[in-house]
This record gives structure tokens, C-alpha cells and sequence, in this order.
């Protein structure tokens, strides 16, 4: 037998090389992503499913039937979950777990709509005008703590899909976005030494609040709309105090405090 023959017959049967599959990167992607787990992304009736207790409360304190209350009260709310989705409000302080932010908004529009029981607005106008304007002047206070937060989507955070598509804030709320991109997850970059610049909030207002409110909102008066766009822009109203902007400091510094 040639030692030929023997080597076939001692080489046994043929391993075959390990075929490793390499991870492949989509050539479309503008960056890699993230390492972290990521948020799954939630629908809007998920996230209020979530807060259904306190949003039960914000209608009591309402007071309106339960169409005024959709109407009103809700329809910004889902709105505003729809904008958010489970953001948190900041990277490692207040209300930094997923849905933060939208349950800091929540929070902040109840606590602020409960103050406006003791305040009386236009004080020298006559009894019947009053009247009128204390539920505008109430639904205004609302909307404008549920959106005092709403600047940091536009200044401090960059969020991603899972193919590193950025979410382009100023066009459409973040829900929409995910679900146009078929998204299960997104990741949240916080910007380092990002400027606190509240005013842009007025950008993203459209999204949350209809025109039909706000026309309904200043309709028979000027003090709603302008105190709720001067608090939610960060600035002071010339030679008046603004009412509005005490309540919601003094809403967003309870439960804040209460969060930490």
C-alpha cells in the first residue's frame, strides 16, 4: 500500500470550515446603532392606558361633561403623548425614566389647573365677563403646564431609530415618525452643554394645540393666549404680571421636588 493510500485512509471525513456570518451595515444609515437596549415605542392610547388614573383626577378638577373634557383637555393630552411618546424629561435627574416627560407634563398641567381655583382673573372686568373668560383662562393654564417641557425635544436630545435615522422634531410628533419608519425601538442621545432655550416649545405647540383652540382661547379676551405663550416662551409680559407663569413655576417646583 502507498503511503498515499494510507493518508486517505487515516484523514477520516472532511471538516468543514466554520462560515461566520459578519454583521452587515446598512450603507443608507447615517451611524451605527446604539449599543443600548433602546425604548420600544408605544402608542398613544398605551401611554395614557398608563396615567389613566391621573388623567381621571385632571377631569374632576376639570368640572366639564365629559365631551367639554375631551374637547378640551384630552385631545391636547393625546396630542402630547402622541409628540413624546416615553421621552424622558432629562438624562440622570427629575422624572428621568422612560415617559418621563410626559408624566412631568401631566403632572405640572394638573397641579397648575388646581391653582387657578384660587385666583381671580381680570379682576376689574364686570361679573358676567369674568364668567366667561375663568374657563378659557383655566383650559389655557392647563395646556401651558402640560407643555412647559416641551422645549427640551427640540434642544436636548437627539433620538434615533434602529438604523441611526435621526427624528426631524420640528415636522411631526415622534409617534408618527416611528410608526411611518416601522420602528419598534428608538435610542435617545442627550447634547452635552445644550443651551436651555424654552421658547422654542412654540415650535412644537402646533403639534399639541389645534388652531380651533386657540381661536376659541382668545376669543372675548386678550389675557389667555398671551400669558400662556409668554410662559411657555420663558419671557415677561410688558407692565402685567403674569398669573399664569406663577402657577406653573409653582406646579413644576412641587413635583419635581416630590420626584426627587
Amino acid at each position: 500500500m502507498s503511503i498515499l493510500s494510507i493518508l486517505k485512509l487515516g484523514a477520516g471525513p472532511r471538516v468543514q470550515p466554520e462560515i461566520r456570518n459578519e454583521p452587515t451595515v446598512d450603507a443608507n444609515a447615517r451611524a451605527y446603532p446604539s449599543v443600548d437596549p433602546g425604548v420600544r415605542a408605544s402608542s398613544v392610547d398605551e401611554i395614557l392606558a398608563a396615567h389613566e388614573d391621573l388623567i381621571s383626577r385632571i377631569k374632576l378638577c376639570y368640572g366639564a361633561d365629559r365631551a367639554g373634557f375631551e374637547a378640551d383637555l384630552l385631545a391636547p393630552i393625546r396630542n402630547y403623548a402622541a409628540f413624546v411618546n416615553l421621552l424622558p424629561a432629562t438624562p440622570d435627574n427629575f422624572f428621568c425614566e422612560v415617559g418621563g416627560l410626559f408624566r412631568l407634563g401631566l403632572e405640572v398641567a394638573f397641579y397648575a389647573l388646581q391653582g387657578t381655583d384660587g385666583h381671580i382673573v381680570s379682576g376689574r372686568a364686570t361679573i358676567s365677563t369674568r364668567r366667561q373668560l375663568e374657563p378659557r383662562w383655566r383650559h389655557a393654564t392647563f395646556i401651558a403646564g402640560l407643555c412647559s417641557e416641551l422645549h427640551r425635544t427640540l434642544s436636548q436630545v437627539v433620538v434615533t431609530d434602529e438604523r441611526g435615522e435621526e427624528w426631524p422634531g420640528y415636522l411631526g410628533p415622534l409617534t408618527a415618525w416611528l410608526e411611518r419608519r416601522r420602528a419598534r425601538l428608538f435610542f435617545v442621545r442627550w447634547l452635552t452643554n445644550s443651551q436651555e432655550s424654552r421658547a422654542l416649545g412654540l415650535f412644537a405647540l402646533p403639534h399639541i394645540v389645534s388652531s380651533e383652540t386657540m381661536q376659541h382661547l382668545a376669543t372675548a379676551n386678550t389675557i389667555a393666549v398671551p400669558q400662556m405663550l409668554s410662559c411657555l416662551a420663558g419671557t415677561a409680559l410688558y407692565r402685567e404680571q403674569n398669573i399664569l407663569v406663577d402657577l406653573v413655576k409653582r406646579a413644576a417646583a412641587l413635583v419635581i421636588d416630590r420626584d426627587l
